[in-house]
């Protein structure tokens, strides 16, 4: 790589970025029940997990994971553990689990858990008008069926290897269908009622929910008394709250103040790498990023390991795969070496040449590009953007970029083919259920219509018989080894036919004040306080 070059396409742009097999877990235990605040990145809006599983990310999650239990849990490094079923067995046709259902679990408003109340949040989910963005999920069930109060056996149209992340996924979260049918498939949202260790005191939607510990939880109650999601948008103004000691917990830490803050006597920063890979996904609809040379050419043109090094300060990794490192099923697919030259020999040959004012063009026609950028969605994203347009200019391509405030952008994505107001974008998947099969899935399965909406988040319209084919054998296969193998061919096929310019894996950060422990930094992006204690 032509350091130099890469380098001298930072200046300006980035010097100040972005910002168990236990089958009971008892929470905590000793210490002094007290309230914990926690400064989040996000508002939370609403709590329902089949609306739009919590609507906003990462923050409704957060908060549902202390509101509610699920079937099964995951443990901080995304290992599968019992919850709210001690056990399951998957049939080996994959094609059905049955699940056996702990007894004397309650939720908050007195409401039984038990076999009915399964069977109701499962075909809650199955309805294919909720949580659009989740199908992969839910859609491969075909039934539940009641066995007796305690045993439920979930079965699936097809084979389906990744059943169990679906139940650990925050969708599965368990509701009580007496609240539901008390407040209305609508005010569920804003009254949430489950079965975890928390429950809801108040909530005013956008700006801060408290939730305070549910003495009858079936794991004892837990040692914070109260726990309070206070938004706070500034990444500045979360870390002042955390200095002053306004708040106790902090997400989203800029990674420029993190070797400052880890100095601070009163202060631990947690960071860990992500499953999220940010890249810009390119919209396949439009020449001539239609052509799979253009596509190459511009993977070629963004110097991604200086981007990670001098925009990220390390905290970043770049991308070799579709998939992020960590993420089950990962397999390395390749390198684009950073070159110039290359991205320029691949746009002559796609039949573009230098014009008189030395910008490329075809036939008479400048080659433009319009680069949409989220604006505090992503770490970085702004910088990213700026970086990404300095390099595709270097050879030649003219780059207008538009910013999208965080709050829109995903539906800005989410547009049907005619309404794509884009060339470039920049997006990152987080698989929250840590499934690689869910990941490929959800970017790169074929959408059931390319000219409406993404049916989940093929944003650019990918399509490849071959892929679609892997993915199935994938899907039901019980191997794992096997089926690493097919997932491992789905994400070079993918690689080599570059629907993405990618990037890098950012790490995640999160701080809080000394004293506080248990706290959990999954590689979902997601900072779960549902076990954490103040012990000073």
């Amino acid at each position: 790589m032509d350091r130099r070059m890469a380098l001298a396409l930072m200046t300006g742009a980035a010097t100040a970025p972005l910002a168990f097999g236990l089958a009971r877990r008892v929470l905590a235990q000793a210490a002094p029940g007290r309230t914990l605040t926690y400064g989040q990145s996000g508002g939370v809006t609403a709590l329902d997990p089949s609306q739009g599983s919590f609507a906003t990310y990462p923050a409704g999650y957060e908060v549902g994971y202390c509101l509610y239990d699920r079937l099964v849990d995951f443990d901080e490094n995304l290992k599968f553990v019992p919850q709210l079923a001690e056990s399951w067995e998957i049939a080996a046709d994959l094609k059905s689990v049955r699940f056996r259902l702990r007894r004397n679990v309650r939720f908050h408003d007195g409401t039984p858990f038990n076999a009915q109340t399964v069977k109701f949040n499962i075909e809650r989910m199955m309805d294919k008008t909720r949580t659009v963005t989740n199908r992969p999920l839910w859609d491969p069930l075909s039934g539940v069926d009641v066995v007796d109060d305690y045993t439920v056996v979930v079965r699936t149209t097809e084979p389906y290897s990744a059943i169990l992340n679906s139940f650990a996924h925050g969708s599965g979260s368990q509701v009580s269908p007496a609240a539901v049918e008390k407040y209305g498939e609508k005010a569920i949202a804003q009254n949430p009622v489950g079965a975890g260790p928390f429950q809801l005191e108040s909530f005013t939607p956008g700006q801060e929910v408290v939730l305070r510990a549910f003495e009858g939880y079936w794991g004892g109650k837990p040692a914070t008394d109260r726990i309070v999601f206070k938004y706070i948008l500034e990444a500045a103004t979360r870390v002042a709250a955390l200095r002053s000691g306004a708040v106790d917990l902090i997400d989203s830490v800029p990674v420029q103040l993190i070797a400052g803050l880890r100095r601070e006597p009163n202060i631990e920063v947690m960071t860990r790498p992500g499953l999220r890979p940010m890249g810009l996904v390119i919209n396949l609809t439009r020449p001539p990023y239609d052509d799979p040379r253009v596509r190459k050419a511009l993977n070629h043109a963004v110097p991604v390991k200086a981007l990670a090094e001098r925009v990220f300060f390390g905290f970043a990794k770049p991308s070799d795969s579709p998939l992020a490192f960590d993420t089950q099923g990962y397999r390395k697919a390749g390198t684009y070496e950073y070159s110039l030259d290359n991205a320029k020999a691949l746009l002559k040959e796609a039949g573009f040449a230098p014009g008189a004012d030395g910008k490329l063009q075809r036939g008479g026609q400048p080659l433009k590009m319009s680069l949409l950028a989220s604006d505090g969605l992503f770490p970085g994203d702004v910088s990213i953007a700026e970086i990404c347009a300095r390099s595709f200019e270097q050879v030649g391509i003219e780059v207008s970029i538009t910013k999208i405030e965080r709050g829109s952008y995903y539906d800005a994505l989410r547009q049907e083919r005619a309404s794509l107001n884009f060339d470039l974008a920049i997006f990152g998947f987080n698989p929250s259920n840590a499934s690689g099969l869910y990941h490929l899935e959800s970017l790169f399965k074929a959408n059931i219509d390319d000219a409406g909406r993404p049916t989940v988040w093929n944003i650019g319209r990918y399509r490849n018989a071959r892929v679609e084919d892997l993915l199935r054998q994938a899907n039901a296969n019980p191997d794992p080894a096997k089926q690493g193998e097919l997932l491992g061919e789905v994400q070079k096929i993918v690689w080599d036919d570059a629907p993405y310019v990618w990037l890098h894996v950012n790490e995640n950060a999160t701080a809080f004040r000394k004293g506080l422990k248990g706290v959990e930094l999954w590689p979902i992006v997601f900072t779960i306080p549902r076990r954490a204690r103040l012990e000073a």
